[in-house]
């Protein structure tokens, strides 16, 4: 318990630190004072003072902030240090950078795990079902797929994508005891669901993994280009789970989770190993950094939104708008932070 805690709150300081950091780093680029930078809220634990920043630990591990000289209209006096004494396109990189910055951690977290070796699921198949179109062609458990319709496969996931885009017959190549053999399946068509809950037409095969581990490693050129790919797989995930959520084929339940829902996840994939633990601190960064950038007030996404207005306003928005929507923002976010958190409890703590 009190390990997966640790662990919980490390991974959760990474995505923060990250975050803030490239709020910090745009600020001191555009001439802006940084006044403190916080880890956490509530009371401060631990205070460094180094050189103008006041740097902060706090009680409550749960976010972070940079406070920048003068980015409150009642406390801007006109200082050219200050953050409101900026142009926008200043401002703008400011609040664009913590998104970003989530962003380039994600990408180097995978950089890393595809140059060490992420341990994927062996294309071995570990169950056959019964009276399933795998069973007639002949497959049994313990085959590994080599290629299906001379498309190479190297783990698990590769069967499945090559299947569930073929069409006709599969003519698999296998390794069955060192022997190579050559199998044809006719698949079914079946409704199953896809990754985001939606009801598919689908070949069906019928066979399951072994979870037979094999680590696939990269050099570093390729490790590269395939991070910058994963990186944005992931964003079109999230983007196409979200939507999907909006209009209701996913149910809301389903789609989110919180800090205790990411916390049983965090604990859950640390029994695994660190690499895919590492790797889940990346995909948490996309998701962070991603959704930072909605335009909702509050979030980096909705000061960037202000800040395009003031721009193409030719002046920022009126105090009174301007708080009005920030508030309806917090509002909004804090009833979404709720909920989300009671139906965690309810999926990942009642539901155990």
């Amino acid at each position: 318990m009190l390990l997966n805690i640790i662990i919980f709150l490390a991974v959760l300081s990474v995505l923060i630190i990250s975050h803030e950091c490239g709020h910090f780093i745009a600020a001191r680029w555009g001439g802006i004072k940084v006044e403190k930078f916080a880890i956490g809220f509530g009371p401060p634990i631990i205070r460094v003072k180094y050189k103008e920043t006041l740097f902060l630990i706090c009680l409550v591990p749960l976010g972070g902030y940079v406070k920048l000289a003068g980015d409150d209209r009642h406390d801007h006096t006109g200082g050219p240090e200050e953050f409101l004494s900026k142009s926008p396109g200043i401002k703008a990189r400011v609040v664009f950078f913590g998104p970003l910055f989530n962003y380039l951690l994600a990408f180097f977290v995978f950089w890393v795990v595809f140059t060490v070796g992420f341990p994927y699921t062996a294309p071995t198949i570990g169950q056959i079902i019964a009276d399933t179109p795998a069973e007639s062609a002949g497959l049994i458990a313990g085959d590994t797929i080599l290629a299906i319709n001379g498309e190479a496969v190297d783990i698990w996931s590769d069967v499945l994508k090559t299947i569930s885009v073929s069409h006709g017959v599969l003519h698999m190549e296998i390794d069955r005891a060192g022997q190579i053999k050559e199998v044809a399946v006719v698949p079914q068509i079946r409704s199953r669901k896809d990754i985001f809950g939606r009801l598919r037409e689908l070949p069906f095969v019928g066979i399951g993994p072994s979870f037979e581990p094999k680590v696939v490693r990269s050099n570093i050129a390729v490790a590269f280009v395939k991070a910058i790919g994963h990186v944005g797989e992931l964003t079109v995930v999230i983007i196409k789970g979200l939507v999907f959520t909006i209009i209701g084929v996913i149910p809301f339940r389903e789609a989110v989770a919180g800090p205790v829902g990411i916390y049983h996840l965090t604990s859950e994939i640390a029994k695994v190993g660190l690499i895919p633990l590492i790797h889940f601190v990346g995909v948490l960064s996309v998701s962070l950094g991603l959704i930072n950038l909605f335009p909702i007030p509050v979030l980096d996404g909705g000061h960037i939104f202000f800040l395009g207005l003031e721009r193409l306003r030719k002046k920022p928005l009126p105090d009174k708008w301007e708080e009005t929507l920030t508030k309806i923002g917090l509002v909004l976010l804090i009833t979404l932070m709720l909920f989300i958190v009671f139906n965690d409890v309810i999926r990942f703590v009642l539901h155990r």
